[in-house]
């Protein structure tokens, strides 16, 4: 059994582990903390005492501060005009446990804390890559709309932290109404 409980300091090795797996060549991601009074809510998958997966949510009040805070896009141009924002971001699980239904676990608790907390746009700056893990399926089954694309092939001077070459990526801003699901 899965269960989805926040960050705690001791997981972050563990789970450091988990995101740079999902790279090549040194790349990693940096983990946000799991501060509830900032806004940001970092959840963990555990199974038999084994963190196997990760996610965050972040709270912002505009489009500008989401902006800010995306990693793949300088614009929320395309986002719509609404009262509160949920950035979901560092989504990761293991590779030894994609397929299982964690990402979908973690993902709908950040909508639940969302909403608790008056999210009414949930908002992802998604790698799409060729893997297996990629996001892209996860998004569509979970509600999110893909309201703009780009393709980020060649962005990096050597092979493709994700998908190698030749390079497939897209980044993606997908967003979801707190309404859905």
């Amino acid at each position: 059994m899965v269960t989805v409980r926040p960050l705690r300091e001791s997981d972050r090795e563990a789970v450091l582990g988990i995101i740079s797996a999902h790279f090549a060549d040194g790349w990693s991601y940096d983990l946000p903390a799991n501060d509830a009074a900032s806004g940001t809510f970092v959840r963990v998958a555990e199974r038999d005492g084994e963190v196997v997966g990760v996610m965050a949510l972040s709270v912002y009040a505009d489009r500008a501060a989401v902006r800010d805070a995306m990693h793949l896009f300088d614009t929320a141009d395309p986002l719509p005009a609404t009262a509160r924002y949920g950035l979901v971001h560092a989504g990761y699980v293991s590779s030894a446990h994609t397929g299982e239904g964690i990402g979908g676990r973690l993902l709908d608790r950040l909508h639940a804390i969302g909403v608790d907390r008056g999210v009414t746009a949930f908002v992802a700056d998604a790698w799409f890559h060729g893997g297996d893990d990629s996001p892209k399926r996860l998004l569509a089954a979970h509600g999110y709309d893909v309201v703009h694309t780009r393709s980020i092939a060649g962005h990096t001077d050597g092979p493709c932290p994700k998908c190698g070459t030749p390079c497939v990526c897209t980044a993606a801003l997908a967003v979801r109404s707190a309404g859905e699901g």
